[in-house]
């Protein structure tokens, strides 16, 4: 089934760059959710990997004894970004 256009519409109209450019320091899913995500993560990613954390933001669910080569975040606020202990580097859109 396919979105009509008012279903695709955005609840706020105004500039994406207006929202993003206050930092909020909120999760954004629950604990379970993070925990989970973390085990996977733990499974599935090898140590001194090279790793680009996409949607990154100032709380990481990378596991914290894994050690890797590189983490490059990309994310909206670069104050959040400047947060997590866990990105070497990052890039935002504010």
């Amino acid at each position: 089934m396919l979105l009509t256009d008012a279903q695709r519409r955005k609840q706020d109209e105004s500039s994406d760059s207006f929202f993003y450019g206050v930092p909020r320091f909120v999760t954004h899913v629950d604990e379970g959710f993070i925990d989970q995500l973390t085990q996977l993560y733990r499974q599935r990613l090898q140590p001194q990997s090279r790793i680009l954390d996409l949607m990154s933001s100032w709380v990481s669910h990378l596991p914290e004894e894994l050690a890797f080569a590189q983490v490059e975040g990309h994310g909206m606020n670069a104050e959040e970004l400047a947060r997590n202990p866990r990105l070497d580097h990052f890039l935002s859109k504010t």
